[in-house]
């Protein structure tokens, strides 16, 4: 069968392009249909790991409301428009989108409030903390790409190229001030960064439209969510906000788009003008006063925390009393969410090391809950039923 692909050069014609890679964790042939991004793209979006963002959190717990976003929505509208950002430049679209749709692909249920209760399972755990330097998303995301994500009776482990697992763990860390990325370095040793600081900035420019649309993508979305919820009213948006970049989420980031595209054409760099980088600061600063410090978007906090640690004790019961499920035995009787655990690390089978505490264990297969079902595991395990 002939080679269908086209040539990456020609599709994107910068000097400045990320053509080809730099190579997997594990060396297979090329596709003869697909570039190695593309083909990230599509082992990124069948992963389970992806599909569950569909019930993860953005702003507000497990929305009801069909057009409050959820973490998949804010994926997707990041790769949009990186793909944009990168297609006007020139650049490798592919590699934008991949990076776009995996960034947040480390999240564990309930958001940023979610990372702060594992943190502190780590921080109060010896054993846990031997292992992990806290939980950060992003250096979090780059473990599920690499170890736990799966395509569904695939072994785990995405395989990913090094461009798109640099993207991921390197696209987080603004100080909301920051207008220009220059990328790092291209020498980094991915497996062994522990925090935000040895990540740096993303090694390509790709990389970095991801991390600077990130941060525009949540920031116009989030108050129309809030608008949306009834958290906020239109009338609380800063005035010179919308004179500048628009009354909606769609002239938001459209302004934002244009702007990045026009700062950075030719460049060996990423970014956007002051006065749009005081604007985007300003709209943090109001996001986070009314909007992620709102009684409405924390008014559950309290019970999310609660209902982690206990599944965290509970199943950390569960797995060491059972000899890690070898002595498991299922009835009718025997909690949903156990079973699903024992199927976890039935599949999980030869990706933990010795070393590997029992925690660990019970930590990831908690990261990758959605919100939804650490509710329902919450109600099964804990909430009385009827006995007669």
């Amino acid at each position: 069968m002939p080679d269908f692909k086209r040539v990456e050069k020609e599709m994107f014609p910068s000097s400045r392009a990320a053509i080809k890679t730099k190579g997997r964790q594990k060396n297979q042939p090329p596709d003869k249909f697909r570039t190695e991004f593309q083909r990230d793209i599509h082992r990124i979006i069948y992963s389970q790991s992806f599909r569950r963002l569909r019930h993860k959190t953005q702003v507000f717990y497990f929305p009801q409301n069909d057009h409050v976003s959820t973490r998949m929505d804010h994926v997707i509208f990041v790769a949009s428009a990186a793909k944009t950002v990168a297609r006007c430049l020139g650049l490798n679209e592919d590699l934008a989108e991949a990076i776009g749709l995996a960034h947040d692909i480390g999240h564990p249920p309930f958001g940023h409030q979610g990372e702060t209760f594992l943190n502190e399972i780590i921080t109060k755990n010896d054993t846990l903390k031997k292992k992990m330097h806290g939980f950060s998303h992003e250096i979090y995301g780059l473990r599920v790409v690499d170890k736990i994500a799966k395509r569904d009776r695939e072994k785990p482990g995405l395989n990913l190229t090094w461009e798109v697992r640099d993207g991921i763990i390197s696209h987080c860390g603004e100080d909301f001030k920051t207008c220009k990325l220059v990328p790092g370095s291209k020498n980094k040793k991915l497996s062994e960064i522990k925090n935000r600081k040895d990540a740096g900035y993303p090694a390509t420019l790709e990389g970095c439209i991801v991390r600077l649309i990130d941060r525009v993508a949540y920031c116009g979305k989030d108050i129309e969510d809030a608008i949306a919820a009834k958290v906020i009213k239109e009338k609380d948006v800063p005035k010179n906000i919308i004179k500048k970049l628009g009354r909606t989420n769609g002239k938001i980031i459209g302004s934002f788009v244009e702007n990045i595209i026009q700062q950075s054409q030719n460049k060996d760099y990423i970014a956007m003008s002051r006065e749009y980088g005081d604007l985007l600061h300003s709209m943090t600063d109001f996001n986070y006063e009314n909007i992620y410090h709102s009684h409405e978007s924390q008014r559950y906090g309290k019970q999310a925390k609660l209902s982690v640690k206990l599944l965290f004790d509970n199943l950390l019961e569960i797995y060491q009393n059972t000899n890690k499920f070898q002595n498991f035995k299922e009835d009718y009787k025997t909690p949903d969410v156990h079973n699903i655990f024992a199927e976890y690390v039935k599949d999980m089978q030869g990706i933990y090391e010795k070393s590997d505490p029992d925690e660990l264990v019970v930590l990831d297969f908690i990261a990758g809950m959605t919100d939804s079902f650490v509710v329902r595991a919450f109600q099964e395990l804990f909430i009385p039923k009827a006995t007669v």
